[in-house]
Order: structure tokens, then C-alpha cells, then sequence
């Protein structure tokens, strides 16, 4: 992605998140700059679900407009907002970035909105990547292992975030905040029809405040990064039985070397929930135009503060490919990605009766068509 923002090593370091895409400057000056662009992307997708006996064949994709620009000042200040509109192939109309920054050039900056930080658990290459258990790394459900990967306080909440974040140098911090309503991060449970924890219904919510500092280091190929993420406020989601299993602790960290058209990237993270640990690491790797990636995640159960549920080991093992034809029918910016996967559970549970953990083998392969403009 190409930067249209003049922005420090920091914002650089941060994540691609951070960067806007090519597009039309249509003022760029000492005074500031304000450009318009987006990309197309376009997915035709085959997944084949064991746990739901079905297979699919469907289409989905998006349009993203961007609006990005800055203002300077002769003290080396600058004010910056960005603004990403989502057109859905669904007909919805969603919201990717929209923040509103300030700062010092190559120093310190204040960013507020809807964003992401510093990505902890880069996958690299990933055009196709879903897990077996149906759950994501970015919300939780009963019955299915959890790929943790240091997101929950990440960004793109619905109720507002703010960051602070500065280089000196070689080294990078970041300290992260978000706001407000997180039981989103808890699913449904289909018979009940409301969000559950280990069985039993989350009957009461309060605003949360998530904390995530990020520390890194940049020493030439090398990059490393640490980071944690917990909630500060107590009893936000609250189940039946009185336990308060909206605290939450997360550890991650997270190394990147890169040379030439190699590029590769070893992940840990840790999540320490209410009688649940969730661990994952992975590792992939770029060459070129083709990606190779593998994750593991380890979860452990046990019948501490709630009782009669899962009790034991639950443990997903993901492969995934992906391969990028650039600059297609010598189209500068268009490409078609492929992309696929295959994920699969190990059930240790010590109670058998716990049938929810199924094992099972899921699988995809995807097309996808990306033009940025």
C-alpha cells in the first residue's frame, strides 16, 4: 500500500492499517495534502464445513472509499483525519477506518475513532483463513475453541477508542484504549437466543475499559514487538451465577525478519478468561508472491468458578496458501489472489459428555480480484 499521509516512523511501524492506499491527491503541499482513493475486492469462495455437514459455494467482496488528509504547520504540527466507507456486494454500507489525529511530525501522535493498532498476530499472505469451531479470533462462542490472537482490544469497536504513540528511534510504543460496550465480544447462544459463558447466560453488562500498551524494536532485518490487553473496569459481563467474566487478561508477542523478497513472521499470544486459558502461535512466510502459513492454538478448560462444563484440552491446528498474480492483463494495481486452507480440532476433554468440541476438518480454497485505485 502507498502512503498518502507525510507521517512518522511511528506510523509506519504501527501496522498497514495505518497507511491510506494510492489514489488522486488533489492538494499536496508544505501546507498539508487531501487525497481520494480505495481498492475493489471481490471474492468468489468455496468452503467445505464438516461440523455444519454442508458445503458452500457464494460471493462476497466490498468497495472502500478513501478520504485522507492532513494539515502542517511551520513548527512541524499536523492535524489528520481519515475517513473509509464500505460498500458491501450484501447492499450494506459499512465503516472500516474514521479517525481524527494529531502531532508532531516523526515524534508523538493522538489518534481518536475507529481504527486498528499494531497488529500482534501478523498472518502474512492469509486470502483464505477460518477456523475449525466456527470461532474467530475476535469473538468468543460456547462450544469452540478460541484462535486468541491479542485483537480484543485492538480496535474497530463500536464505541470509541484512543491512542497515544510515539518512535525514538528504533523503538516504538503505543498505548491503546477502548470504550464503552464489549459483550459483542461474547456470541449468541442459538437455543437461548441471548449471549452465554461456559453454559450459562451473561445477565448483566457495564462499559468496559481495555488497555493495550505495545513496546517495539527495529534492529535492521529484525523486528520484535510485546504487547498486553486486560479490562479495568469490574462486572462488565456478568453471568447468572454472579461470576464476572468480563476479566480478562491477554499477552503477546511477536517477531518479523525480513530481507530481499523474503518476509516472516513468528507469533505468540496467551489469554488468561475465567476457567479458560487460550494460547496460539503460528508462523508464516512471504517470498515473493506466495504465502505459507500454519497456527495452533491450544485451549484449556476447567470447572473452577463455573461449574459442570467442558474440563480438559481442546486444541485446532490451521494450514493456509495463498499465491498473488500482479499486475494482471498489464493492469497496474490489479491483481487476482488465491487463496485456501485447511483446520482441524483435537478434543482432550476429560468428559466425553461435552459433545460440543466436536472433531472435525474444515477446508477452502478462494479467487480473489483486488484493484486498488
Amino acid at each position: 500500500m502507498k502512503n498518502t499521509f507525510k507521517l512518522s516512523l511511528a506510523a509506519i511501524l504501527v501496522s498497514s492499517a495505518m497507511t491510506a492506499n494510492a489514489g488522486i491527491s488533489i492538494v499536496d503541499n508544505e501546507e498539508g495534502n487531501f487525497s481520494i482513493g480505495g481498492n475493489v475486492e471481490l471474492n468468489f469462495n468455496y468452503q467445505d464445513r464438516e461440523m455444519m455437514d454442508d458445503s458452500e459455494f457464494n460471493q462476497d467482496g466490498r468497495v472502500l472509499i478513501e478520504f485522507a488528509g492532513e494539515k502542517f504547520t511551520d513548527a512541524g504540527y499536523y492535524v489528520g483525519v481519515k475517513a473509509q466507507p464500505l460498500f458491501e456486494s450484501t447492499g450494506n454500507v459499512a465503516l472500516d477506518d474514521a479517525y481524527f489525529e494529531f502531532g508532531k511530525q516523526d515524534s508523538w501522535a493522538v489518534r481518536a475513532g475507529r481504527y486498528e493498532a499494531y497488529d500482534m498476530f501478523p498472518v502474512g499472505l492469509d486470502v483464505f483463513l477460518e477456523y475449525s469451531g466456527d470461532t474467530s479470533n475476535e469473538l468468543y462462542s460456547d462450544g469452540s475453541a478460541y484462535i486468541y490472537q491479542m485483537k480484543e482490544a485492538r480496535g474497530r469497536g463500536a464505541d470509541g477508542q484512543i491512542m497515544y504513540y510515539q518512535s525514538f528511534g528504533n523503538l516504538y510504543v503505543e498505548l491503546g484504549t477502548m470504550l464503552g460496550d464489549r459483550s459483542g465480544l461474547f456470541s449468541d447462544d442459538g437455543m437461548l437466543g441471548q449471549k452465554t459463558y461456559h453454559g450459562e447466560s451473561i445477565v448483566s453488562t457495564k462499559d468496559s475499559f481495555l488497555v493495550r500498551p505495545v513496546v517495539a524494536y527495529n534492529m535492521g532485518d529484525f523486528t520484535v514487538a510485546a504487547s498486553m490487553e486486560t479490562n479495568l473496569v469490574n462486572d462488565t459481563a456478568v453471568t447468572s451465577s454472579g461470576v464476572d467474566v468480563g476479566d480478562r487478561t491477554g499477552y503477546g508477542l511477536t517477531g518479523n525478519w525480513a530481507t530481499g523478497d523474503i518476509s516472516v513472521n513468528a507469533n505468540f499470544a496467551y489469554m488468561d478468561a475465567v476457567d479458560e486459558t487460550n494460547m496460539s502461535v503460528g508462523l508464516n512466510a512471504l517470498y515473493k508472491n506466495f504465502g505459507l502459513g500454519y497456527i495452533y492454538g491450544m485451549n484449556e478448560y476447567e470447572n473452577k468458578e463455573i461449574k459442570g462444563w467442558a474440563d480438559g484440552d481442546v486444541n485446532v491446528s490451521t494450514y493456509y496458501a495463498s499465491y498473488e498474480f500482479t499486475n494482471v492483463l498489464a493492469v497496474q494495481d490489479f491483481s487476482v489472489l488465491l487463496g485456501a486452507y485447511y483446520s482441524s480440532v483435537d478434543n482432550k476433554l476429560d468428559n466425553p459428555g461435552s459433545a460440543m468440541f466436536e472433531e472435525h476438518d474444515d477446508y477452502g480454497a478462494r479467487i480473489r480480484l483486488f484493484y486498488e485505485f
